[in-house]
């Protein structure tokens, strides 16, 4: 990390943690604070580590404060899988070659938030069964990775 970016880390938590007390905000918001400032370290290093945070924090962060203000549905389980896509799509842009293996977030991105459209859209019942049944489209997944690899030979 460059010698600056400890410093205004530590200011943007300060400013943040004072405003919540000040402003008498709900805690909450500090899971978004930390997933943004993790977002401006990834911005200013380029650390894949930083932007596993960031995403996670921040798509965590927001589907909280989306619960807090009423959004019907699952909508912190949805911040999360959108988080794991934005690790995706942002690595994706800013990486000029890409890197084998970092396919992985869409795999909980994926699940979160299909999990959570068949809540929005089914229920808690319809969500139960999406949540148990993910399992089976792995299954077929990796079948099809190893009946496609026998036939490539």
């Amino acid at each position: 990390m460059g010698g600056w970016l400890p410093g205004v880390i530590l200011i943007t938590v300060g400013l943040t943690l004072f405003a919540v007390q000040l402003l008498n905000l709900d805690g909450d918001v500090i899971v978004l604070v930390i997933g943004l400032v993790c977002a401006v370290a990834f911005a200013a290093t380029r650390g894949y580590g930083l932007l596993i945070a960031a995403g996670i924090f921040t798509g965590l962060g927001i589907g909280i404060l989306l619960e807090n203000y009423g959004l019907v549905g699952e909508p912190v389980v949805l911040g999360l899988g959108l988080g794991f896509l934005a690790i995706y799509a942002v690595d994706v842009l800013t990486s000029g070659a890409r890197a084998p293996g970092r396919w992985w977030p869409l795999v909980p991105g994926a699940i979160l938030t299909i999990i959570a459209g068949a809540e929005s859209t089914f229920g808690p019942e319809g969500a139960r069964v999406i949540a148990q049944g993910w399992p089976i489209i792995l299954i077929a997944a990796g079948a099809w990775l190893l009946l496609r690899g026998r036939t490539s030979t």
